[in-house]
């Protein structure tokens, strides 16, 4: 119960003590206590706060409540003026007034001016009209200095005695009160009202004045000493700060005697005052350590005498900086079109070391003018914002600004930025340019570029590049791209491609060290061919490299490349890497034959045209053209490349060449899916006849004219049937060279094969000789064909070739007076001469050969032209 009454006594005790205390907790103005306006509409309680509600420009408006105290006594409050302050823009708030009507012409008071022209905080005394203003502590000016937000917290007090001291907590905390000054004023000694006068102009300051906690009270008299609260150092060493609780008594605080720092029985050579703070100046710098300080004869204002006291406080000789410490770690030098950021420029620094660093001395330049740093300093692993001074409000949002009285200004395409230490030396420099964006919608403004690995040693043009952050930019925090360059993907060389004769062009799986990777001694080619001559390189990303060499590589060869030690911007490092590459022969008549064509699909189906490689080269399907003549004329059309990258073509083998490889595997078994060749299109091939042309890069390589009465005879349907080359050895357009395929083969070998080719067979002494005694003409792919040999001493000589059955009637002239090479074949396709059939049985072939100078030499062979029994 004794608790309860202690309690209950100093609650009234406090109750009494206080004569205006409202937080408009109760969302009410009119009462507890009752505030009296010139108009009720121009206040309103929102959220707590009394806030303005007058939407008439150029106007001032007031609201007052009763109080009696004017000595002895403090005013505390809260103002937020959410606005830049002027001249025609500002609130006096009245401590004093012997009117509750503010804007009374004649009135007696003291009142406090947020604002203004000089954006301050400053205490006046009014004696009738406004114009008898007197400004009595002239407050700090700029203290008002943010376009949206200036959020104060005040404490202004009177001694009996009539002295004012008026501090702000700019913070609005209450925890970082600053002195404004003091002054001794005894005109008025009472007072009926206090209040808040506000005066605006335009639109754009309506309902952004907010007032709270409010309390004026009673001041029990101050019979405590001065205390000491914070003891700091400055940089250089040469100064301590003492942050009393109170304001001093300048005349016993500028007494140097008064103060002793030890070790060293260090005096201080000069003590300057300033409300509660004294400055003394210590003469040499101290060194790194733990001090002492003695003090002691020090009162405040009202003649409280300090006893000996003592301090102690630690100093660490600043870090002398050195390269790369601080790096110009973001730059922004486009800010339009915005994209989240605000539209002015800047720079951030980023002390990546383990040490405070004083900025005073440092240069911040580009090439054309040069910003040196006052008393700024940025901790350990801070980053901090440079912009111009008139940005700083745009920036504070994001985290520490400095600003610059001399901003050196950024162009957008490139500039040259510097930070240079108070002696010169190079702390960080970048030459930037737009192109480090890598992104053309980036580079035209809006975002910001970005460090990405201040440890890396590739080229800034490597290590600079467009923030990812949705913002456009991340200023005063950890870059969006911070080590993007590091991965636990290994380091890979991909490919290696053969540009031209001497060139080569190397794929990376990720962007090199450009500077590393232009040196020759890290490739190696076999075959005696060494370093290239040159190394390129290619920006912007540097994930590719070409390779120059001075003689031109040999065709027809498989090489292999060796690279070793090259590393990406981040950590990995390629060891050893190698990669074989052809160097294909070149194109030449008779290395590439048309084997096939289906130029009547099925339904749903499609062309196709089979190719062969009968060289020992390898070939590149690169250097491969495919055509048709108009009208079969011999005007080229139609033509199309194979392949527009490198695709090797192995000697002696079939490859498909179709706009659908899927269509013609979905129809026909091959062997080889891999050998087709994916055009976008091939030449348009008619249904009866057409051409078919193969070229190289200087003209045609061969051609072939086909027609659908080159089919077997009896095919009821040759749709989706194809014809196949017979023999490489004849010429393409030889008579029976191309027929239809096999039944048996699905009536296409695509990637294959053909169904129809020539069998091989045993050499023979005889001059004219069957490698067999029998045939089948079904279209079966066995033995369809009668094949006749000849070989002689020499070419020239005529023959003809006369086909008799076993009655000795003549079924067909197969050859006649055809002039002869040294060796080759005649083929019979068991077709008469009126293209019927021949009947199963024996037949005899009659051949004569004619030699220039008369001599005739005859043979007679004889076969069995066999039938399917059924």
């Amino acid at each position: 119960m004794g608790k309860f009454l202690l309690f209950f006594n100093l609650f009234i005790v406090n109750i009494a003590l206080c004569q205006v205390n409202d937080n408009f907790s109760d969302g009410d103005f009119t009462q507890n206590p009752a505030w009296q306006a010139d108009a009720t509409t121009n206040f309103a309680v929102n959220n707590g706060q009394l806030q303005s509600n007058s939407t008439t420009a150029n106007s001032s408006f007031y609201i007052s409540t009763e109080n009696s105290l004017a000595s002895a006594c403090s005013w505390e409050f809260d103002v937020n003026l959410k606005f830049a302050t002027s001249g025609n823009n500002y609130v006096d708030v009245y401590l004093i007034s012997n009117n509750a009507n503010l804007k009374s012409t004649n009135l007696n008071g003291y009142f406090v001016r947020i604002g203004d022209t000089s954006d301050e905080v400053s205490l006046y005394k009014r004696s009738g009209t406004t114009s008898s203003s007197l400004k009595l502590i002239d407050g700090r000016d700029g203290s008002v200095y943010s376009s949206s937000n200036n959020n104060f917290k005040f404490r202004i007090s009177r001694g009996a005695d009539g002295l004012f001291t008026l501090e702000r907590d700019s913070t609005g905390t209450g925890n970082n009160f600053v002195a404004e000054g003091t002054v001794l004023d005894n005109t008025f000694a009472s007072t009926v009202a206090f209040g808040f006068y506000v005066q605006q102009s335009t639109a754009s300051f309506f309902q952004k004045h907010f007032f709270d906690n409010i309390l004026i009270k009673t001041v029990v008299p101050d019979t405590t000493p001065p205390s000491l609260a914070k003891t700091s150092v400055a940089s250089d060493g040469k100064q301590l700060t003492l942050d009393f609780d109170e304001a001093l008594d300048a005349l016993t605080a500028k007494n140097t005697g008064n103060y002793l720092v030890m070790p060293g029985s260090i005096v201080p050579t000069d003590a300057t005052v300033n409300g509660s703070a004294v400055v003394l100046s210590l003469g040499n710098q101290l060194g790194t350590g733990t001090y002492t300080l003695n003090f002691s004869g020090i009162k405040d204002l009202k003649g409280n005498v300090a006893s000996a006291q003592t301090a102690s406080f630690t100093y660490k000789r600043p870090y002398l900086p050195k390269y790369n410490d601080i790096v110009i770690n973001e730059i922004f030098p486009d800010p339009s079109p915005q994209i989240d950021l605000p539209t002015s420029e800047f720079v951030e620094l980023w002390n990546r070391s383990n040490e405070d660093i004083s900025l005073k001395g440092f240069k911040y330049k580009d090439a054309a003018s040069t910003y040196t740093f006052a008393d700024d300093s940025i901790k350990a692993g801070e980053y901090v914002i440079l912009c111009a001074m008139a940005d700083v409000s745009n920036y504070l949002p994001f985290g520490r600004v400095i600003g610059l009285g001399t901003w050196p200004s950024l162009n957008n395409g490139s500039d040259s930025l510097k930070l240079l230490s108070p002696s010169g030396d190079l702390i960080s420099a970048v030459n930037h340019q737009n192109t480090w964006y890598k992104d053309e919608n980036k580079r035209s403004g809006g975002w910001t570029l970005e460090l990405i690995d201040p440890e890396s040693f590739c080229k800034p043009s490597q290590n600079y590049t467009a923030s990812v952050d949705a913002s456009g930019g991340t200023p005063g925090r950890v870059n969006s791209t911070y080590l993007s360059n590091k991965t636990l993907e290994p380091l890979q060389l991909v490919s290696v491609a053969l540009q031209d004769s001497v060139t080569l062009i190397l794929t990376f799986n990720r962007g090199l060290d450009s500077l590393q990777a232009s040196l020759p001694s890290h490739y190696n080619l076999n075959n005696g061919i060494g370093e290239p001559a040159v190394v390129t390189p290619i920006a912007p990303n540097f994930n590719l490299v070409e390779l120059s060499y001075a003689e031109p590589l040999g065709t027809n060869k498989t090489y292999s490349l060796t690279v070793n030690n090259l590393n990406d911007c981040g950590t990995a490092v390629l060891a050893e890497a190698k990669k074989e590459f052809i160097v294909p022969g070149k194109i030449e008549i008779g290395d590439v034959l048309i084997s096939e064509i289906l130029f009547n699909p099925k339904a749903g189906g499609v062309d196709f045209v089979e190719i062969y490689n009968a060289s020992d080269k390898i070939l590149d399907f690169k250097d491969l053209r495919i055509a048709t003549l108009a009208n079969n004329k011999d005007s080229l059309v139609s033509i199309k490349a194979v392949s527009s990258a490198s695709l090797f073509f192995e000697p002696k083998t079939y490859w498909v060449l179709s706009a659908n490889p899927d269509s013609v595997k979905a129809q026909y078994f091959t062997a080889h899916p891999n050998r087709f060749v994916k055009l976008a299109s091939l030449p348009a091939f008619a249904d009866d006849k057409g051409v078919v042309v193969l070229l190289n890069r200087e003209g045609k390589l061969e051609q072939f004219a086909y027609n659908k009465n080159m089919h077997f005879a009896l095919l009821k349907d040759v749709e989706g049937v194809s014809l196949e080359r017979v023999s490489f050895i004849k010429p393409t357009d030889a008579a029976g060279n191309f027929r239809s395929a096999t039944a048996a083969s699905s009536y296409a070998t695509p990637a294959d094969e053909n169904s129809q080719r020539t069998p091989g067979f045993a050499l023979s002494n005889e001059a004219v000789f069957l490698p067999s005694k029998s045939f089948s003409p079904d279209n079966d792919g066995f033995e369809d064909l009668l094949t006749i040999h000849y070989k002689f001493a020499e070419a020239g000589k005529v023959a003809n070739v006369s086909i008799y059955d076993d009655q000795g009637k003549q079924v067909k002239k197969l050859v006649s007076n055809q002039t002869l090479n040294a060796d080759g074949q005649w083929v019979w396709d068991g077709f008469t001469e009126n293209n019927r059939l021949a009947k199963t049985g024996i037949y005899v072939f009659y051949i004569e050969i004619f030699e220039l100078n008369g001599r005739v030499e005859k043979f007679k062979k004889t076969a069995v032209l066999a039938s399917k029994l059924n």
